[in-house]
């Protein structure tokens, strides 16, 4: 067969809406229907070459499930990396015998790299980083050492699911669009799981299957973000906090009065700090914890907070000049520049202004 010079007009058109179902797929909470998951299963081992799993186990998490893996690693269930793995070295070697390169890139960057942007680097990878943390900070308290070294290996040995929608979305275009023969055939079980299940392990006699979240909240640049509770939760009340992209530990989402100003100065990680202070109040925090005025003139009080590590926090005091119902002016804060040096260059700066560009006349 000659490789695939190039895409069509009617091909490229594809492009869009494999993207946007795989975004969907990745991306979905839907409920989990467990004898949709064990079917899409039992193909996936179909696919693979394997007989089909004798015990299906199911579990309500990728942490729970990382867990109860090393169990069946421990157990000597045998490993079923092959499930994924040869299915996936197979495929992607038949498609780069069939297509040219400049084919590959372009089908690559328009639905394998956008969707795993969304999903795989903006969710999936928070979810492994979460499990992989609390193996190290918790299991140790819950299973003997030796299975905890398991317990890692087993966050890396997971068929990912929904979290595999990237390289799924890729080929799944080059079966529909462009009829690459046998991709189906090899693919098809991965594919079903992707819309059926979260992360699952196979192993060759038993499999554990953990469904999809039950919630997931981001922000409009699609990075993990929720300030009330979990940014991603499933089932079994497992899930990742996150604000703006940013893990942070459930405690200053799920109670905002565990956050106190000696707690965000001796946070080491800087990005952790800046979501303490932001949820704290940055104002708030500013007087709270003692920062120096360092200037003063009819514009305004001048603020400055050094911060260990970060850029300081920098805000110029105003007072709002419509009073309010009561009579009395409210003052606000407002964040400028670190190198901010009079009360005047910081409320330009709100302007968009110099200070010499912005001079209105003072109310006395």
């Amino acid at each position: 067969m000659a490789k695939l010079e190039k895409l069509t007009s009617t091909q490229e058109a594809l492009i869009p809406s494999i993207r946007d179902e795989w975004l969907g797929i990745g991306l979905a909470t839907n409920p989990f229907d467990k004898n949709m998951a064990e079917s899409a299963v039992r193909e996936a081992y179909r696919c693979a070459g394997m007989s089909e799993p004798r015990i299906i186990v199911h579990l309500g998490s990728p942490f729970s499930g990382a867990i109860g893996a090393a169990v069946l690693k421990n157990l000597k269930m045998g490993g079923g990396a092959q499930v994924r793995d040869q299915v996936r070295d197979q495929v992607w070697a038949q498609v780069r015998a069939q297509v040219r390169a400049q084919v590959w890139d372009q089908v690559w960057a328009q639905v394998g790299d956008q969707v795993r942007a969304q999903v795989r680097d903006q969710v999936g990878d928070q979810v492994w980083a979460q499990v992989w943390d609390q193996v190290g900070d918790q299991v140790w308290a819950q299973v003997r050492a030796q299975v905890r070294a398991q317990v890692w290996d087993q966050v890396g040995q997971a068929v990912y699911g929904q979290h595999d929608a990237s390289w799924l979305a890729f080929y799944r275009f080059f079966s529909e669009a462009c009829g690459l023969p046998n991709i189906e055939s090899k693919l098809s079980g991965l594919w079903a799981t992707a819309k059926t299940c979260g992360w699952w392990w196979p192993f060759e006699d038993a499999v554990i299957i953990t469904p999809r979240p039950a919630a997931l909240h981001r922000d409009e640049q699609g990075r993990l973000h929720n300030t009330e509770g979990a940014a991603i939760l499933y089932p079994d009340g497992w899930g990742v906090y996150a604000v703006h992209g940013v893990r942070v530990p459930s405690d200053i989402i799920e109670s905002h009065a565990s956050i106190t100003v000696e707690r965000i100065d001796t946070e080491a990680n800087a990005e952790i700090r800046r979501v303490m202070i932001d949820l704290y109040g940055q104002s708030r925090y500013l007087l709270d914890s003692g920062a120096k005025e360092v200037g003063r003139d009819d514009f305004g009080v001048l603020y400055r907070k050094e911060i260990p590590g970060d850029e300081a926090l920098v805000m110029v005091k105003v007072v709002n000049s419509t009073p309010e119902a009561d009579g009395t002016f409210k003052d606000y804060f407002l964040r400028v520049p670190p190198a901010t040096k009079t009360a005047h260059e910081a409320v330009a700066w709100t302007f968009g202004k110099t200070a010499e560009e912005y001079a209105p006349l003072i109310e006395t």
